[in-house]
């Protein structure tokens, strides 16, 4: 068959995966450039995407917005300079991997799956916040007299009522 234009199976069934694979990687782009909700919080604009909790790091997800507090809930802190995630002030340190800290994770006996009720957590010095970084737990947070929380969520921060579960570790 040399010089024959006709293609065999193993040709087309590579050229079609090949074409999948590709069709899949731009349809991921698309869908991380429309949601920031995915991978690295610091730069790129990204806001959400990990959690840390207990002293770990963990990727997750927002799957649905709740109109009312849940009951049982878990409590999520969102960490912010007054104007934007604290991740996203170039002061910080890097070791704040994400401006969101749970008080609790998969595992624990307070686990309510992820039912989370939104805190505001505003840090007022930042010099004392990089001494401390990173603030990994809700302990972290509920002890530093430079650290404002209160219930709900600032302008630019998620939902105030949702479910968003913890997808394994970051």
């Amino acid at each position: 068959m040399a010089g024959s234009k006709q293609s065999t199976r193993r040709q087309v069934l590579r050229t079609t995966a090949a074409l999948g694979v590709a069709g899949v990687g731009l349809s991921v782009t698309g869908a991380t450039a429309a949601n920031p909700g995915k991978g690295d919080e610091r730069g790129a604009g990204k806001e959400f995407g990990r959690v840390y909790a207990n002293d770990v790091l963990w990727r997750t997800n927002v799957v649905n917005v709740l109109d009312e507090r849940p009951d049982p809930e878990d409590k999520i802190y969102f960490l912010h300079d007054g104007s934007r995630p604290i991740v996203a002030n170039e002061k910080v340190s890097a070791d704040q991997r994400s401006p969101f800290v749970s008080e609790s994770a998969s595992g624990d006996r307070d686990w309510n799956g992820g039912q989370w009720t939104h805190f505001s957590a505003e840090v007022t010095d930042i010099a004392a916040f990089n001494d401390d970084a990173p603030l990994a737990t809700d302990s972290d947070i509920l002890d530093k007299d430079y650290i404002s929380v209160t219930l709900g969520r600032p302008g630019f921060g998620p939902p105030d009522f949702f479910v968003c579960p913890l997808n394994g570790r970051a």
